[in-house]
């Protein structure tokens, strides 16, 4: 089910960097056809209702309103979620989400999590805007 969130659960206690280090390489969000550029996403590792290690995702203004328009015109309908060309999982949209905020939460363990949150970082050497 691909739904928004409120505000995130509990932050998992695994160690991330505020920045994308050096070798590791920028993974692009994709929700359906529509593909986010790494400025406009904040990634962190949470922890879902239930306890499981869970993505939530931040979209900025401009990816909030692509995320809402792309929802609200494809209810009942599965779009997959990608990172790269890497399929995370095909929810089916039960409604449109408006704000820019939204849960992954599946069949992460913690390093396969920790591995996707490093990729959407923005890179270490990006000025602060």
């Amino acid at each position: 089910m691909l739904a928004g969130c409120d505000a995130p659960q509990e932050t998992l206690s695994i160690t991330v960097p505020a920045c994308r280090p050096p070798g590791v390489d920028q993974g692009i969000l994709s929700i359906g056809e529509v593909s986010f550029q790494p400025a406009q996403v904040q990634a962190e590792a949470i922890e879902d209702a239930l306890g499981r290690p869970a993505l939530s995702i931040r979209l900025d203004e401009a990816g909030a309103e692509d995320l809402a328009g792309l929802t609200r015109e494809n209810i009942g309908q599965t779009l997959p979620l990608r990172v790269d060309d890497e399929v995370i999982m095909s929810p089916i949209v039960t409604e449109a989400i408006s704000g820019g905020m939204l849960q992954v939460a599946g069949d992460f363990d913690r390093d396969e999590l920790e591995s996707l949150v490093r990729r959407l970082l923005p890179p270490c050497d990006q000025e602060a805007g």
